[in-house]
């Protein structure tokens, strides 16, 4: 049985390994999730949960997260990055809290039997720009201070809040400083478990909105919840993942908290095409899983992984580091 989160997370020379791109390993696995509800697809489809009936989805999903315990992964995402109430409500045939709760308590109970009971599981949960896809621009509208955040994350949030299955909730590239202001604003009432935000951050360094990441100091110093135990970046260039993190290291000094950090692989996302490509022109050893999970611990990483595109030999690549020091 896994030790509690909380304790491990004290050990401040232990490190977790999180699993790698979802998303993008289930299409690399031959599945079709093109479409805004995304990795949800399968789940929504009755044939899923009848397990009396071999599927094909269901057995590409758990060989998914095999591959990645096999790996070495010990904190690993539900599968609910893309299923927010408005999203689900406005993609698919279900339009109440109800059928709403069902399928997340299906999503996650099956998450949790593919993982089983050694690893931690994380409650994902993607940013208002995973609805309005704009999770590499931060760009909310003309007035993003005025939407209800808290509206948008309520159900999916009070879901998790109640799972005992769930480990931690994690609130993931967050790329512009109004929803983040919002979250930080969150007091125990509105997220009662331990949970972590990772921002999203741009090749300069600042939010996908352009926001420096010093602008955020006075918003972590004045958070409203203990139960924040994590903050880091994800979906971000491996070229500027590490000094990212370490400037996110430097300016949070004041106000410690662990860090976390799980970038994409390296290939560039064109999001008007929706492909992504190979750069060019970097220094391979510096972009080495050995040479960046070295500095990721220097700057005080206690968690790494992968986000898009990354796949079960990146993460074996990072257990490897990790387990060697």
């Amino acid at each position: 049985m896994r030790q509690q989160l909380l304790e491990v997370l004290r050990d401040t020379d232990r490190v977790l390994v999180m699993d790698g791109g979802q998303g993008t390993e289930l299409e690399n696995r031959g599945m079709n999730i093109s479409g805004p509800i995304w990795s949800t697809v399968p789940f929504t489809k009755e044939e899923f949960w009848n397990f009396d009936q071999p599927y094909t989805d269901r057995d590409v999903v758990n060989s998914m997260f095999k591959a990645y315990v096999d790996a070495g992964a010990q904190l690993l995402s539900t599968v609910t990055y893309q299923t927010s109430y408005k999203t689900i409500c406005a993609h698919t045939d279900i339009h109440t809290r109800t059928q709403y709760d069902q399928l997340l308590d299906r999503i996650v109970g099956f998450c949790r039997r593919c993982i089983g009971d050694d690893h931690y599981l994380v409650g994902s949960i993607g940013p208002y720009a995973a609805h309005v896809g704009a999770e590499y621009t931060g760009d909310y509208g003309p007035k993003p201070e005025e939407i209800d955040y808290w509206q948008y994350f309520e159900p999916q949030v009070a879901n998790f809040n109640r799972n005992e299955t769930i480990d931690i909730i994690g609130l993931e590239t967050v790329p512009n400083v109004h929803e983040l202001k919002s979250i930080l604003s969150w007091d125990e009432t509105k997220i009662s478990k331990p949970f972590y935000v990772s921002l999203c951050v741009g090749d300069d360094g600042n939010l996908r909105d352009g926001t420096p990441l010093e602008q955020l100091v006075p918003l972590f110093a004045n958070r409203s919840n203990k139960n924040l135990l994590l903050v880091g970046i994800n979906c971000c260039s491996l070229s500027v993942s590490s000094q990212a993190l370490s400037h996110l290291n430097e300016i949070l000094a004041s106000t410690p908290m662990g860090l976390l950090v799980y970038p994409n692989s390296g290939e560039i996302y064109d999001h008007k095409t929706q492909t992504w490509s190979r750069p060019t022109g970097l220094d391979s050893h510096r972009l080495s899983w050995p040479s960046l999970v070295q500095e990721y611990r220097k700057f005080g990483a206690r968690a790494i992984g992968g986000c898009c595109r990354t796949t079960p030999l990146d993460i074996q690549e990072i257990c490897k580091v990790v387990d060697r020091n």
